[in-house]
C-alpha cells in the first residue's frame, strides 16, 4: 500500500480537516471560543505549510502562509455571530472548506511561481487579492461586533490591514527576502487603514457593521488596488478613476445608509 501523499493531497485532507475543526465550534463553550480560534489559525498555518512544503523557504513560510491564517481566524470569528443552528451553519462551513481548498491552490502557485514562470499566475494573484479582501470584511466585521473604543479600532485595524497587505504586496515580485520598500508601503496603507477605522468611529453607523466592514474594505481595495497596479508598471488614468468609481459609490452607499437622526 502507497502511503505517500502528493501535494493536492494534502490540501484536499487539510481544508477537510479545518472544516471539521470550524465545524466543532457548535461544540465549544461560549467562554472557550477565543481559545479555538487561536488553536484553529495555529492548525491552519502548520497544515498550510504541510501541504505546501515543497520549495518553501523562511521568506514564504511567513508570507504564504498569512493569508491561509488569517482567512481561517476570519471565518472562525464570524461563524460565532451565525445564529446558533446547523442550517445555516453547515453550509457556511462547507463554503469554508471550498474555499480555503482554492485559496491553498492559489498559494500553491505562488510558491511554484517564485522559481519558474506559470500562466496560472494572474489567475492566482486575483484569487489571492479577492481572499484577502474577503478576510478583512469579515475581520472588520468581528472588530466593529466589539464595540471597541475609537483609538482601538484604528489599532486592531491597523494590525489585522498590515499583513495582509504586506502579502499581497510581497507577490508581485516574490523575492527570496522581503524588501524594505513593500515593508514601508504596506506599513504606510496599513496606518491609512487604521486612521480611516479611527474616523468612522465617529461616523454615525448606528449598529450597521456591515456598512463599516464594507467601507473598510472597500478603502482597502482602492488603495491596494492603486498600489499593486502602480508597482506593475500599469497604473494610468483610467485605472485610477475605475478603482476611485468604486470608492465613491460605496462611500455614497454608506452616506445613505447611515441613520443621521440616531
Amino acid at each position: 500500500m502507497n502511503l505517500v501523499i502528493n501535494k493536492r493531497q494534502k490540501i484536499v485532507l487539510t481544508a477537510v480537516l479545518l472544516t471539521i475543526g470550524l465545524l466543532s465550534t457548535q461544540l465549544v463553550d461560549f467562554n472557550l471560543r477565543f481559545r479555538f480560534i487561536g488553536g484553529l489559525a495555529a492548525l491552519a498555518y502548520v497544515f498550510s505549510l504541510w501541504s505546501l512544503w515543497q520549495g518553501i523557504n523562511t521568506t514564504k513560510a511567513v508570507t504564504l502562509m498569512i493569508l491561509p491564517t488569517l482567512f481561517t481566524i476570519a471565518v472562525a470569528s464570524f461563524y460565532f455571530v451565525l445564529p446558533i443552528r446547523w442550517l445555516t451553519r453547515l453550509p457556511v462551513a462547507l463554503l469554508f472548506g471550498l474555499t480555503f481548498y482554492l485559496l491553498l491552490l492559489a498559494q500553491n502557485v505562488y510558491n511554484v511561481a517564485s522559481l519558474r514562470t506559470i500562466p496560472l499566475y494572474r489567475a492566482a494573484s486575483t484569487a489571492s487579492f479577492l481572499f484577502t479582501l474577503l478576510s478583512a470584511f469579515f475581520l472588520y466585521h468581528v472588530v466593529f461586533a466589539f464595540n471597541l473604543l475609537f483609538v482601538w479600532n484604528g489599532v486592531v485595524v491597523f494590525l489585522i490591514s498590515l499583513p495582509l497587505i504586506l502579502q499581497v504586496l510581497w507577490s508581485i515580485q516574490m523575492e527570496d527576502k522581503i524588501p524594505i520598500h513593500v515593508l514601508v508601503q504596506s506599513f504606510i496603507l496599513a496606518l491609512v487603514l487604521g486612521e480611516l477605522a479611527f474616523s468612522f468611529s465617529f461616523w454615525p453607523f448606528s449598529k450597521n457593521s456591515v456598512m463599516w466592514a464594507l467601507s473598510l474594505s472597500s478603502a482597502m481595495y482602492v488603495l491596494l488596488g492603486l498600489t499593486t497596479q502602480r508597482l506593475r508598471g500599469k497604473l494610468n488614468k483610467r485605472v485610477v478613476w475605475e478603482y476611485l468609481a468604486i470608492g465613491v459609490v460605496v462611500l455614497v452607499v454608506s452616506f445613505l445608509t447611515t441613520l443621521w437622526t440616531g
